[in-house]
Parts: structure tokens; C-alpha cells; sequence
């Protein structure tokens, strides 16, 4: 370790973001793990609908070499199958670094449905497909700023920064 761009947690690899998610030292893949987990209840407390999250977290994991959490079923295969062909021609670097395909969008407003009111007839605030979107955004960089906080853990020390 301490050569220019070899990563220092595994000492190994040509340091970029991409190795990050795919580094091989034992608490960045176990931080990733615990990251796909927490992105996987943030998804679901945020309403992203099931087969929709659950094609997104199967993605990080093909991207990432992570073994998907748990088996999920899927009620619409023939349209994620869509969306991973579509997400695929971008390619995993450019998933994991929050360069969605617009399929995602589309895939969201397909099933989206107008929100509920109240019992005094004020609408439920539910988010769009637009901010459903953002919200898958937002769960990559959280992942990538786990792994980068753990990079820098692992390199600098738990205490040294704020």
C-alpha cells in the first residue's frame, strides 16, 4: 500500500470508483453488503413499487458481485427484463455512478396512481415517478458514500475526520 492510485484496502487494484463497490477487503464488501440491505428497506419505506426495487437492488448486486439478499418475485419479469436490457447498454459503471436509463421513469409511472385523500379531503402527500426516480439516485450515492467513508476508515483511521 501507499503507491499513487493502488487501493488501499486491498493493496491490490488500480483505485477508482468503480473498484470501490467490487474492492475485495472484507469490511468494504461487508459494507456494501449492509448498504444494498439498508438501500433495499430505504426503497421500500420511500414507495417505490416491489418490482421496481427489487430489479434495482438485483442490478447493484450484478454490478457490484454481490449475492442478491433474498429471492424476490416478480410480477411484471417481461418489463424489468426491459429495463435491464435498456440499463445494460449504458453499462454497470455507468448504473453505479447514477446514470439511469430513462426506462426507470417510464417503469414508474406505469404503475404509479394518483394519491389518496384524507378523511377531510386533502391529498396524501405520495411521491411521483419523477421523485420516485430521484430516489433511486439518491440510494446509489448512498452506497458509494458508505464505501467511500469505509475507504477512508480503512486508510485514515476512524477518527480522522468529523
Amino acid at each position: 500500500m501507499g503507491q499513487i492510485e493502488v487501493c488501499p484496502c486491498c493493496g491490490k487494484e488500480t483505485e477508482t470508483q468503480h473498484h470501490l463497490y467490487t474492492c475485495t477487503n472484507d469490511t468494504m464488501k461487508q459494507t456494501l453488503k449492509d448498504s444494498i440491505a439498508a438501500a433495499k428497506t430505504k426503497l421500500v419505506k420511500q414507495g417505490i413499487p416491489s418490482d421496481i426495487y427489487n430489479e434495482f437492488i438485483e442490478q447493484i448486486c450484478l454490478a457490484t458481485r454481490v449475492e442478491h439478499p433474498d429471492n424476490t418475485y416478480t410480477v411484471n419479469r417481461n418489463r424489468m427484463n426491459e429495463i435491464r436490457e435498456q440499463q445494460s447498454r449504458l453499462g454497470e459503471e455507468a448504473f453505479l455512478k447514477g446514470f439511469l436509463h430513462i426506462e426507470w421513469t417510464k417503469a414508474l409511472n406505469e404503475v404509479w396512481t394518483p394519491p389518496d385523500t384524507d378523511s377531510e379531503g386533502k391529498k396524501i402527500h405520495k411521491k411521483d415517478p419523477l421523485e420516485q426516480s430521484v430516489c433511486l439516485l439518491r440510494t446509489l450515492w448512498d452506497i458509494f458514500e458508505a464505501q467511500w467513508a469505509c475507504r477512508n476508515d480503512i486508510l485514515h483511521g476512524k477518527e480522522s475526520h468529523v
